[in-house]
């Protein structure tokens, strides 16, 4: 966890969600309301054609009442909202992330990190209290409340496991990186046995050179691996694609239901040699 990250908030400041939620938030919901029935009286408009004496004098009396009712509700909200505080201890840090974690519906992976970096595999999540954002992969969003940020990475996990994806695109692309690191291997390898297996993380920036690191992230990468091994193309020109696992740095995929596996290597194997 982080420590203290908002030091400088006066004793009455609002801190943390459920503060927020407890004081603010009902405020809010009765600002606008009022401002809906605001929003109703533009009506008004019409007596400059009308000149309907009773119902204008009514009319501006209501909008009166309500702007003076309007100012001093925000006027409050205005020098809270200065001084708001969303996780700036420990105590607060924690409840976020426990709000966070609880806020997913069933189906989804588990929540993974530490407040405040998260990932739903594979989408990646940054909460930013200094710049008030939060980073959802690539997407930057100015949603702070644990359980929105949950609702968006949702969307954005079912974006990912929905949008269109070719396997037997991602495997031709796999052979040609590996192809092209087990030649670069045999020819630093000065008549030495090279291995028959290559690094995923290797393979991940060999693949990425093309459109940046941060064009192709590793959780991205790790991803499409997932999608790959759960189709029926494994085997390229003769060879089936073996993804090894590994106890040091790999790749790590998260299941839907919780499970992971940490993959290291790719190794091409003749399927001649199956029986």
């Amino acid at each position: 966890m982080e420590h203290n990250v908002v030091d400088s908030t006066s004793q009455d400041a609002v801190r943390g969600v459920a503060e927020f939620e407890r004081v603010m938030a009902p405020s809010i919901r009765e600002l606008a309301k009022t401002l809906d029935r605001l929003g109703r009286l533009k009506k008004v408009g019409q007596q400059a054609d009308l000149l309907n004496l009773l119902d204008l004098r009514k009319q501006l009396e209501e909008i009166r009442r309500l702007g003076a009712e309007i100012g001093e509700v925000a006027e409050g909200l205005v020098r809270q909202a200065a001084d708001i505080a969303v996780a700036p201890t420990d105590r607060e840090q924690t409840e976020w992330w426990e709000r966070f974690r609880q806020s997913f519906h069933a189906g989804y992976p588990p929540v993974e990190g530490e407040y405040p970096t998260f990932q739903v595999f594979p989408v990646e999540i940054r909460v930013d209290l200094a710049n008030e954002l939060v980073m959802i992969n690539n997407r930057t969003v100015r949603v702070l409340h644990p359980g929105a940020v949950a609702t968006l990475v949702e969307k954005e996990w079912d974006r990912l496991n929905k949008e269109r994806f070719n396997a037997a695109s991602f495997a031709k692309a796999l052979v040609r990186a590996y192809n092209l690191l087990m030649l670069e291997v045999a020819n630093n390898a000065r008549g030495r046995k090279a291995g028959a297996s290559v690094p995923l993380r290797l393979l991940h920036q060999t693949l990425a050179l093309r459109l940046g690191s941060s064009g192709y992230p590793l959780n991205q990468f790790a991803f499409d691996v997932y999608r790959l091994r759960r189709s029926p193309h494994l085997i390229i020109e003769g060879r089936r694609l073996e993804f090894g696992s590994t106890r040091d740095r790999g790749i790590v995929i998260t299941h839907p239901d919780g499970h992971q596996e940490k993959l290291g290597s790719l190794e091409l194997v003749d399927e001649g040699g199956w029986s």
